[in-house]
């Protein structure tokens, strides 16, 4: 796997190879961030169910300056530790919490949130009902789903501005106004 753009780009990182995560795919991963380009702006991204680290260290790389990593899977962390190391990115927390113990500590505020958890979780509202505390003023929320899972169109002050289909799964892009 690769980093589609950016100042890392063309760089390689190892993927978990784990049952219980899922990779997102370059080219999705060049898709969501073509479509949150025109958005992307801020100093914090949390990718809550990171994996492998690859949707956060594609925001670092293209501008994002610090980054918080968290997955309930020691595995993922270790590898998503692995990656931001061998690409010396520095500026990176790592946390191997359940995520709704992480959103209950945390104490930040973050511009971008990445949401990709297991499939088997398609409780989407709580999820995004969840992490609104941590979303920043102008903050922009990242969703991957099962394609036919059920979602809001707002919660409160956050609105869905992107809704695209790849292949079995969905990406949501919400943004709180």
């Amino acid at each position: 796997m690769r980093i589609i753009s950016g100042k890392l780009r063309h760089r390689i990182i190892e993927m978990t190879n784990l049952d219980t995560t899922r990779e997102t795919q370059d080219k999705v991963r060049g898709a969501i961030f073509n479509m949150i380009g025109p958005y992307l702006d801020g100093d914090y991204c949390l990718d809550l169910f990171t994996g492998s680290g690859a949707m956060a260290i594609e925001a670092y790389s293209r501008g994002i300056k610090n980054i918080v990593l968290n997955d309930l899977n020691d595995k993922a962390i270790a590898i998503a530790k692995k990656n931001c190391t061998n690409l010396g990115i520095k500026e990176a927390e790592f946390y191997n919490l359940d995520y709704k113990k992480f959103v209950e500590l945390d104490k930040h505020t973050y511009d971008l949130i990445i949401l990709d958890p297991p499939y088997k979780m398609d409780n989407i509202s709580e999820i995004l009902e969840d992490v609104l505390k941590l979303l920043s003023k102008n903050g922009m929320i990242v969703f991957e789903m099962a394609k036919e899972s059920k979602y809001p169109d707002t919660l409160g002050d956050v609105s869905l501005i992107k809704n695209k289909e790849y292949g079995i799964k969905r990406v949501l892009v919400y943004k709180r106004v």
